[in-house]
């Protein structure tokens, strides 16, 4: 199979290469400088879109741009750099001649986001997407220095943090979890066991990232099946700006610390360019001591994070190619998870009381290669990429005690993905994309919680994104068919008699270790059309298919990172939602707003069901099928108060219950949001905030309820700037009333409260 796909990659990149026809009579360009408003200077390394087009190009050392093979016709223009912002002008593009504008950049709290996650082709903004997007720049990025990838996300509408201690935080995105979230780095899967556990975290460290993108919506459909909930990309700075280079070099360094964990983190990147050749490197390391709360510290949740990256790629006006690695090591504490060890047999019997900790330590070395055609301009293709990831994960769930590690279990995920994109040629009507994606995983876990037998799991994909442009309507279509295989070595260590291998006696039928193949569609048709001049209505109508994940099908055993004791289930049927997203957005000089509502009706829905049993000191779970809704709502909305002030509220809510009982699912977050102020003062802004979250009561059975809560945090920052950098600083005073408060969606909320009062102080600077 795989050598059927790589001759079929192949074979499109020559058949595009040998058709190509530059149509140069029906593009233009546009051309132009950008200025800053301080002190009349150019702007290097600011990014000018197309709006509408795709296209994208950054200015050089005198601040000059120009995008070539742009189709004739009207569009937006938009330029901005890190917080700077000059809004859109218009620009006629005529055949075979050159628009110029000049831009003039100045500070703004409140500015446009892009996306190319979630674009048919090239970068667009959230504006024009079809789907709910969510964007942290650099600037966003570095204000925060969050210490992990799901708290960087947690204050944005619709997203809630699962954890079981701060090392292992992951994002919720409007209520789903775990396999119904996709996780990417630049645009592919991490390969990690994040989605597996509660206790395993997303090691990326997000403050080295260019830009974080959170999607919802069938532009999902591009990337898997089973983002019900949504997906996230992490882009790193050299894949942010490959399709438009330009020669010198762009750097970051940032480095921050904080008082209620005794965080210390330091970043860096380079990317340099020369005659077509880009070269990019970079890392941070990053590390915490256990965190305080109103109650206390809480013990072994320390945590430390290392990782590089390199890279070599030539990027000609046709064909490019490029090679890199990263390598990634992590180690975090898992709080409280040694009581349950404890509880379930991993203490030899008839031993005294003892404190051991359980620490887990992961490695992740990635190699990835792309290449491909583009600016092909024929009247089909306009370019082809083909992208290889070979990803080898494991992790260690080690058992400390007196200073001396022993490994209670080893989890290794090898993982090769493929994935190759094609983008059509864009007509004033017709723009797309299509193409093919492959993964082979081998799964093994040793140990104390090896849950799964040994599996390996084929994956295949074909997809579709279309979009017709009716000016100011739009249609969008789009497919993805699936399939997924799982091949069973079989179970090691667990008879079919009542009792497991540490003597117990469960008497709990073990899970046939079977093979199972899955086959799904999924599809969705969407509609964007403009209200008036400065806003815009969309609407999405998805059904898509999700193959049941591998732990769903196979766990058996004691599951201290789920507090469960897990019982698969090899019958289980794919999950099937049908999904309808309406959004409404308003963008103006005053106002900024963006309102998401959603349904999803999922039919055979799988969950974990609690009996009342108990094994080994846990609850039984057995994955059961039922059919689910999902209802909510996610917004944003900014106001301007007067000058450059800005008022803005972000609110999420969901509701998720089984049909049939009307029962509420599992650890789903309540009514959350921030009310906040962006007080801009020359180079310094002032940003005071207030969190908050409702009181949930609408819990699974056996569940605890949480209250409401409030926590007051303050923000300020100060940008420098400059020609060729950008300095940032920027100080957090975060729950400054030390608010004692406890997360809905941790795992150990019943035995410890959140973060108490603390500041964070960052200072970054990037060269152009």
């Amino acid at each position: 199979m795989h050598r059927l796909i790589a001759t079929g990659c192949a074979a499109a990149l020559a058949a595009a290469a040998g058709t190509a026809t530059v149509l140069a009579q029906e593009t233009g360009a546009v051309r132009g400088t950008v200025t800053l408003e301080e002190n009349g200077g150019p702007v290097h390394g600011a990014v000018i879109l197309v709006v509408g087009s795709g296209a994208f190009a950054l200015t050089d050392e005198q601040g000059m741009f120009q995008i070539d093979n742009i189709p004739a016709g009207s569009y937006e223009v938009l330029a901005q750099r890190e917080h700077l912002t000059a809004g859109r002008q218009m620009v006629t593009v005529d055949p075979g001649r050159a628009a110029t504008l000049d831009f003039v950049l100045g500070l703004s709290p409140v500015h446009e986001d892009v996306t190319v996650t979630a674009s048919v082709g090239g970068t667009e903004t959230t504006f024009e997407a079809f789907n709910a997007v969510t964007t942290l720049d650099s600037f966003d990025i570095t204000r925060e220095s969050a210490g992990s990838l799901g708290d960087a996300l947690r204050n944005e509408p619709g997203i809630a943090s699962r954890s079981f201690g701060p090392g292992s935080s992951r994002p919720i995105i409007r209520g789903f979890d775990g396999d119904r979230v996709l996780i990417l780095e630049d645009g592919l899967r991490t390969g990690d066991l994040s989605s597996q556990s509660g206790d395993h975290g997303v090691t990326i460290d997000p403050n080295g990232a260019e830009r974080i993108e959170i999607v919802r919506g069938p532009a999902t459909l591009l990337y898997g099946s089973n983002a019900v909930g949504g997906l996230v990309n992490v882009i790193t700075p050299h894949e942010s700006y490959r399709e438009s280079l330009f020669d010198g070099t762009r750097a970051q360094f940032g480095t921050n610390v904080g008082s209620a964990n005794a965080e210390a983190g330091t970043t860096a990147s380079l990317q340099y360019s020369q005659n077509n050749v880009l070269v990019w490197g970079g890392g941070s390391m990053r590390r915490t001591d256990d965190y305080n709360t109103p109650a206390g510290a809480v013990d072994n949740s320390a945590s430390e994070l290392t990782n590089a990256r390199a890279g070599l790629g030539w990027f000609g006006d046709r064909f490019f190619a490029s090679s890199g690695f990263t390598l990634e090591d992590g180690r975090y504490g898992v709080p409280f998870a040694d009581q349950f060890h404890m509880a379930h047999g991993v203490q030899a019997p008839g031993a005294g009381p003892r404190e051991t900790e359980i620490d887990l330590a992961s490695r992740r070395r990635v190699g990835r290669f792309d290449m491909g055609l583009r600016n092909l301009a024929n009247t089909v293709i306009e370019g082809v990429r083909v992208a290889l990831n070979v990803i080898d994960w494991n992790h260690d769930e080690l058992e400390v005690e007196d200073g001396i590690e022993n490994i209670g279990t080893r989890f290794t995920n090898r993982t090769y993905i493929m994935r190759a994109d094609v983008d059509q040629r864009q007509t004033d009507r017709l723009s797309g994309r299509f193409g093919a994606w492959t993964q082979f995983r081998d799964f093994e876990a040793v140990g104390v919680e090896a849950l799964a037998p040994q599996t390996d799991q084929t994956s295949f994909a074909a997809f579709a994104y279309e979009e017709i442009d009716f000016r100011r309507t739009r249609l969008q279509f789009g497919g993805r068919v699936e399939q997924n295989d799982y091949r069973t070595a079989g179970r090691v260590g667990v008879p079919d008699a009542p009792a497991d291998d540490h003597g117990h006696a469960h008497g709990l039928e073990v899970p046939d270790a079977r093979d199972r193949q899955f086959l799904g569609a999924s599809a969705s048709v969407g509609l964007h059309t403009d209200v008036g001049a400065a806003s815009a209505v969309v609407a999405n109508l998805t059904h898509s298919h999700r193959a049941p994940a591998l732990e769903e099908l196979y766990n058996f055993g004691p599951h201290v990172g789920n507090l469960a004791f897990e019982v698969g289930n090899p019958n289980l049927d794919g999950e099937t939602t049908l999904g309808l997203d309406v959004s409404f957005r308003h963008q103006a000089d005053r106002v900024r707003s963006n309102v998401n509502a959603y349904v999803y009706s999922i039919d055979n829905f799988i969950f974990g069901d609690r009996t009342g049993e108990v094994e080994d000191n846990l609850p039984v779970w057995y994955f059961l099928q039922d059919d689910s809704r999902f209802v909510g709502f996610d917004a944003r909305s900014s106001v301007r108060l007067g000058g450059d002030a800005w008022a803005t509220l972000g609110i999420g809510y969901v509701d998720a219950t089984l049909t049939t009982t009307g029962e509420p699912l599992p650890r789903i977050p309540p009514l959350r949001g921030t009310v906040s102020l962006d007080i801009p003062y020359g180079g310094f802004t002032f940003s005071p905030q207030l969190e908050f979250a409702g009181r949930q009561a609408n819990v699974f059975r056996d569940e605890t309820e949480t209250n409401g809560y409030s926590i007051v945090n303050l923000r300020a920052s100060y940008v420098w700037p400059r020609q060729h950098t950008a300095h940032i600083l920027s100080f957090t005073g975060y729950n400054l009333t030390n608010e004692l408060y406890r997360n809905h969606t941790s795992f150990i909320k019943d035995l410890a409260p959140e973060m108490g009062r603390g500041v964070r102080v960052n200072y970054s600077v990037r060269f152009f």
